[in-house]
């Protein structure tokens, strides 16, 4: 088991009074070493809550978080900012890369806060990454001289950088067209086969869920299958 979710309780607001709201009551969630799953849902039922939740970017209220079966939920911010950045690749939306950087630094930025000068098997890995999902020529330009589709396989390979073990994908294709969310689809499958990594992906596209091993419907607090 990768990672597990138990009795999960988060909400917003002041608990016990009446501006308070639950997102997610109870919620149980496990996922296995190179599984893809897809979390589908209305708009407001707290499936970005959920990838925040499970990518250590925020606290449950009640219940436990477990990757590879130590609970998280008791790390300090220092102890999660290393658990992040060693174990989880995150791609959003919209691609967050440093407008005054190129795409190879881009991809090479989240090596550095592990302090240690870069190395050669690091630069290599990166230039496979960047080869395999097609950017090579584009890799000395900035996100400004790239196209949207380009700029999100960028994301996609600084989210493999430091080789985790689980990506976290919030509407990865949401600022796409059709034609390039079809591709990064197909991508993200194929890195996650090829590089046995898992994947979770909230979204709003069934073309890109259906691509999942498996998909739950987040409803009132809780997901299904």
């Amino acid at each position: 088991m990768l990672l597990q979710l138990q009795k999960i309780t988060k909400g917003y607001g002041e608990p016990g009074t009446h501006s308070y709201r639950a997102v997610l009551k109870d919620l149980h969630f496990t996922l296995n070493p190179g599984e893809k799953v897809a979390i589908v849902g209305p708009s407001g039922s707290g499936k970005t809550t959920l990838l925040n939740l499970i990518g250590a970017l925020d606290q449950p209220e009640a219940g436990k978080v477990l990757f590879e079966g130590k609970d998280i939920t008791g790390y300090s911010k220092t102890e999660l900012a290393t658990f992040r950045n060693k174990h989880l690749g995150f791609v959003f939306q919209m691609h967050h890369l440093m407008p005054q950087l190129s795409l190879w630094e881009n991809v090479l930025l989240p090596l550095l806060p592990q302090g240690n000068k870069i190395t050669k098997e690091q630069k290599d890995w990166a230039e496979y990454l960047i080869k395999k999902v097609g950017i090579w020529e584009q890799r000395h330009q900035k996100p400004s001289e790239m196209s949207g589709g380009e700029c999100q396989r960028t994301a996609v390979v600084r989210a493999l950088i430091n080789k985790p073990k689980l990506i976290l994908a919030d509407e990865p294709t949401g600022a796409l067209d059709e034609e390039n969310a079809a591709a990064l689809t197909d991508l993200l499958k194929k890195l996650s086969d090829d590089e046995g990594v898992a994947l979770v992906t909230v979204t709003h596209s069934a073309m890109l869920a259906e691509q999942m091993d498996k998909k739950y419907v987040l409803k009132n607090g809780k997901l299904s299958s």
